[in-house]
């Protein structure tokens, strides 16, 4: 942050809460925002991922902690003053005002919306043409992914 305030660098990638942090303090500016900019915007920004082996040996504990994480984020889009008063009594060092900020900017609502075999396409199509992986989106799709818990839980959560 104080290199690209006293212009040292010219760019810097941040995550919340920084870019929260920077905007307070203006400095610099955003180039891309892939909470709110298409297309990043329309795909989930994180998945959760689980070993194999794990997930096979242990599918009640994998399905307990995926409930736990979606029932989390339900919690953050929806009651996000709740969310943000949790981890400032948990020790939180951000102030309550920028936690509620970064809850209310991201998306934690739409995991109900968004696809996530979509999401791992779009970013598996950007890693091979910057040639960080080298199997086809589809290979990737069909050999890491298993959506058998999300959709599940999905159907048990409905609101």
């Amino acid at each position: 942050m104080r290199l690209l305030a006293e212009g040292n660098i010219d760019a810097v990638p941040t995550f919340p809460p920084d870019a929260q942090e920077f905007r307070a303090r203006r400095i610099g500016r955003v180039i891309v925002n892939t909470a709110t900019d298409p297309p990043w915007s329309q795909y989930f920004c994180c998945m959760v991922a689980g070993n194999r082996d794990f997930v096979r040996q242990h599918p009640i504990a994998t399905r307990r902690a995926l409930r736990a994480i979606l029932k989390s984020a339900s919690v953050c889009a929806f009651e996000p003053e709740r969310a943000a008063r949790a981890l400032v009594d948990k020790g939180s060092l951000l102030s309550y005002e920028l936690i509620v900020q970064v809850l209310k900017e991201l998306a934690y609502g739409k995991w109900r919306e968004y696809d996530p075999e979509d999401t791992v396409r779009f970013y598996a199509l950007h890693l091979r043409a910057a040639g960080f992986v080298t199997r086809s989106p589809q290979e990737i799709v069909a050999q890491g992914t298993d959506w058998q818990f999300f959709n599940a839980l999905k159907k048990e959560l409905k609101e």
